[in-house]
């Protein structure tokens, strides 16, 4: 049989093989299209001389030749990979791209059978990359557009089986098939394991394939599946540092934003900043997306960004996006910042897109509250009288609630006003939460509607109810049943039309049936309303967290600040957020994820538990 083209292929990767040339032999198995002109002869000779069905089996066989000889076990996934590669060329048609995807996922499986060889395994890592990034450009792009694959889908039913079970994506599908890939290089014995190794053999394709498996797990939505990655590479990888500063950003970044997801956000933050530090610096885009999610790691631990940050080229754009949510949280307006941010309003597309919408809403707002409470103490507080001297014991500096309570119902009013015209710092549309401190019940700073079960409870009449034809047709044999048994077992019969529970209107006339009917304030005086014990469940939050320190007393509600004569109320009272929350977080700067080797390791500062050799020691007095 005359095939010229595939026979001076088949003799090209013989040489490549032999010599172990990966990256040449990946060179060699192109798939993307355009292909070159020796690819569609050789296809054409494919289709010719080895068609499907019994000539396969010949093409296997040639295929095998193509695998050096040795006394162990023969590379035989090999063989078969490369038997796939020219079935795929033969056979894919690119007008059906589920077809496609199917074809180069089962591509992909055989190479990655074949990586799993401990002596030749090496020779395939480069293809096994290439593969992976076809089939996951392939398949994000399908994401993207399913349009373009749902009459297929619906052609093979593949959608009525999807509703029965777990949706599994494409993405997801290629994820796993990656992953498969990146546990053959993670446990691949050549070297020293652990983080005293460096890369050698498979291993310095570890974090190539960990972030091509993590891309393709954060656009799938499945961050869980990362965790078991995480902690392997914790257990099993070389360190960080031994691998290009490329596989290092990408990985950090990823590391980072899924700490950031897992609302670790010390540990995230540290790892977002070594991934933006060590970024190159002209590659404006990609510091551009890792800043995404540095600054609001960063907000949320209490440290707004500079103005020569976003002044930066990577910062265009973002500081539109987060400055107003800095100036929000300092100025104490919890309505306004609840507005920005809620679900629906223009400002959080963008916010929910990048997936970090609800950890600025749900972290930032005790930060609003510490804000406004900080402000009505310098305006409204006592800071302690300053004509006692040292010596002199005096009150401790202290605000009463009452004051607080006051601010924020002057916010509410405020925000109310804002629908009828009003200006200044406040939105010009209504706001939900202004109407908290008209709440009857529950919370008087968060707007609630009541349980819609209970409303028209008051105007109900027992009688009407009784009387309803409809109602005594759907539910007359429970309200009115024609008798029932009393507490000795004995039949009581019972009159038709007759409640069995008695008459609303005369047996529970001293009950309110309403859970909505009692006054929120029910004007006892001196007892704190139902907002001064939310406020106070607010400031005992921030003092648990260390974000303020003192006291509360909850007789006459107050917040007192002992022990601010040296360095006064206010820093006593209300410490810098993002220094108390570093001097927390420090105590363990151990990054889940990131392996670094051994000398980066902390010293304890005392020197406990070290063992000091002293034995080239001289005695005391010797020269």
């Amino acid at each position: 049989m005359a095939t010229p083209t595939l026979d001076r292929f088949l003799s090209s990767v013989a040489d490549l093989v032999k010599a172990r040339d990966g990256s040449q032999l990946q060179d060699f198995l192109q798939l993307e299209p355009p292909l070159p002109d020796i690819y569609r002869q050789m296809v054409v000779e494919l289709r010719q001389h080895y068609p499907s069905g019994p000539k396969e089996a010949d093409l296997l066989r040639r295929c095998e030749a193509l695998v050096p000889k040795s006394k162990g076990a023969s590379w035989a996934a090999f063989a078969t990979f490369m038997k796939l590669y020219f079935t795929f060329l033969r056979d894919v048609n690119l007008d059906n791209l589920l077809d496609t995807y199917d074809l180069l996922k089962g591509l992909l499986n055989q190479c990655v059978l074949a990586l799993g060889d401990s002596q030749m395994g090496v020779v395939v890592l480069p293809t096994v990359l290439y593969l992976s990034k076809v089939l996951s450009k392939l398949a994000m792009g399908l994401d993207r557009r399913p349009e373009l694959v749902a009459h297929l889908l619906r052609l093979e039913g593949r959608s009525n089986q999807e509703e029965a079970t777990e949706k599994v994506t494409l993405v997801e599908k290629s994820a796993n098939v990656v992953r498969e890939a990146f546990i053959k290089c993670l446990t691949d014995r050549s070297g020293t394991p652990g983080i005293h190794g460096k890369p050698e053999g498979k291993r310095i394709g570890i974090y190539l394939m960990a972030n091509l498996c993590l891309k393709l797990l954060f656009q799938c939505g499945k961050l869980r599946n990362a965790e078991q990655m995480f902690a392997s590479i914790s257990a099993q990888s070389p360190p960080l540092k031994h691998f290009p500063a490329s596989q290092r950003v990408t990985y950090l970044y990823y590391l980072g934003r899924y700490l950031f997801s897992n609302n670790l956000f010390y540990p995230a933050q540290i790892a977002l900043q070594a991934s933006y530090d060590q970024c190159h610096r002209q590659a404006t885009n990609q510091k551009r997306v890792i800043l995404t999610y540095l600054i609001p790691c960063n907000i949320i631990m209490g440290r707004f960004p500079s103005s020569q940050l976003l002044q930066r080229p990577e910062a265009e754009g973002l500081a539109d996006k987060f400055l107003p949510i800095c100036r929000l949280i300092a100025r104490g307006d919890y309505i306004a910042f609840r507005e920005h941010l809620a679900i629906g309003s223009p400002e959080t597309e963008w916010f929910a897109r990048k997936g970090i919408l609800l950890a600025l809403r749900n972290r930032c707002e005790i930060l609003v509250w510490r804000s406004l409470a900080r402000k009505v103490f310098i305006h409204a507080g006592f800071h302690g009288e300053s004509s006692h001297g040292p010596a002199q014991r005096g009150p401790p500096p202290y605000l009463y609630l009452n004051k607080l309570d006051a601010a924020v119902r002057w916010i509410q009013t405020q925000h109310a006003q804002s629908s009828q015209g009003a200006i200044g710092f406040f939105s010009p549309r209504p706001e939900v939460d202004s109407k908290a401190g008209q709440n009857l019940v529950g919370s008087q700073i968060v707007n609630k509607t009541p349980d819609w079960d209970f409303e028209g409870l008051n105007e109900l009449e027992a009688q009407e109810a009784v009387a309803s034809p409809g109602l005594m047709a759907k539910y007359g044999d429970y309200l009115a049943p024609d008798g029932c048994f009393d507490a000795h077992g004995q039949w009581q019969a019972n009159a038709v039309g007759n409640l069995v529970d008695g008459q609303p209107s005369a047996e529970y006339q001293h009950y309110e049936l309403d859970p909505y009917a009692s006054q929120a304030d029910s004007g006892q005086e001196g007892k704190p309303t139902l907002m001064m014990r939310e406020l106070e469940s607010i400031l005992a939050s921030l003092l648990t967290q260390g974000l303020m320190r003192g006291f509360l007393t909850h007789k006459n509600p107050r917040l007192a600040i002992p022990g601010a004569r040296v360095r006064g109320a206010v820093p006593t009272g209300f410490p810098n957020v993002s220094q108390t929350i570093l001097a927390r977080e420090r105590e363990d700067d151990n990054v889940p994820g990131w392996v670094q080797s051994p000398e980066m390791a902390a010293v304890p500062a005392a020197g406990g538990g070290r063992v000091v050799n002293l034995s080239g020691a001289r005695p005391v007095g010797v020269q």
